[in-house]
């Protein structure tokens, strides 16, 4: 039995959802809604794939500090520590080799998904080598996984970082039921204390540099044949899509998560756009330029064209005959 065969075993023992991950991915078909058993997790012994996921079900949620400058992420974590202590004292800490951190804990009420504005330093936001900070929080109410163990990322085929956690408490070393219960304000807080620490910092909110209290923007110009890269189903059309999101929303609202390849080469993140359901059918959210993408078919019709159209209905109507003497 290999080590990471066991590392999952023992998850599962303390009450954990592992997954079978390729890096960052969980591979497994079906995975947000069905539950692994040891057979399973044995039989994943004979994969070629190292990297092991933990499903968020139930209480579970993690804050995600997806932060790359080292002090921005201690200010936060002593910001939270002087207010929660115990998500560091018996929470779980994970890293991937750089300052980005996930802390994990429990909640007292589930929910999907909280989050901070997103900052940058410089003077170009649309700058694709300008790091992007941000916090979030996921809960159990959509659908998510984190890597934890294994390779976090490859170069050329070597691994260039794994996924790690701090002083060696895992979920394959604790209890699930031993991981302190916050309450859901606490990560509300932990997206609002980065917002308030980027600020100080000299940060700027990508958001703000774009106009501030403007409506989001809204691109349509999805086709049904064009291709996205999902996180947890692979490459699908945006038809394929709309029709996966019309039969799992049968059971309530779900949010997935894709890669920015359809509209830029170098957003190969699949985790860095979320795919729901709405007014104009599916969307496509860009977390990074907080723009919305839509089927080019959906685009609503603007006020000034319908005015034009309706001179025209009009003047093509026929005159009424003048009344005979």
């Amino acid at each position: 039995m290999h080590e990471r065969t066991a590392f999952r075993l023992a998850m599962l023992k303390n009450g954990f959802q592992p997954l079978l991950n390729d890096c960052k991915r969980a591979i497994e078909t079906g995975w947000p809604t069905r539950s692994v058993n040891a057979a399973e997790v044995l039989a994943w012994d004979r994969s070629a794939l190292t990297s092991t996921g933990l499903k968020l079900d139930g209480d579970l949620a993690v804050i995600d500090v997806d932060v790359s400058e080292a002090a921005l992420v201690e200010a936060l974590a002593g910001a939270l520590n002087s207010r929660f202590p115990e998500l560091f004292a018996r929470g779980l800490v994970r890293h991937a080799g750089e300052p980005k951190e996930a802390w994990i804990a429990r909640v007292d009420e589930p929910f999907r998904r909280l989050a901070s504005r997103r900052w940058y330093r410089g003077s170009d936001p649309d700058d694709r080598a300008v790091p992007k900070h941000l916090v979030e929080c996921f809960g159990s109410l959509g659908t998510r996984q984190f890597a934890i163990d294994g390779p976090h990322a490859r170069r050329q085929g070597e691994v260039i970082s794994t996924y790690q956690f701090a002083g060696g408490v895992s979920p394959a070393t604790v209890l699930r039921t031993s991981l302190p219960v916050l309450p859901k304000a606490a990560y509300a807080q932990a997206c609002g204390l980065f917002d308030e620490i980027a600020a100080t910092a000299g940060l700027t909110a990508i958001k703000a540099a774009h106009g501030g209290g403007e409506p989001a923007p809204m691109i349509f110009e999805l086709d049904a044949d064009m291709v996205v890269e999902t996180r947890d189903h692979g490459a699908m059309t945006v038809a394929e899509l709309e029709r996966l999101l019309r039969r799992v929303q049968r059971n309530g609202p779900v949010t997935l998560r894709c890669s920015g390849t359809f509209h830029d080469p170098t957003r190969v993140r699949t985790d860095s756009h979320l795919i729901n359901w709405g007014r104009y059918g599916l969307g496509i959210y860009d977390t990074m330029t907080e723009t919305t993408w839509h089927r080019r078919d959906r685009k609503p019709v603007e006020d000034g064209l319908i005015a034009d159209l309706m001179k025209m209905i009009a003047e093509r109507r026929p005159k009424p005959c003048a009344p005979r003497n």
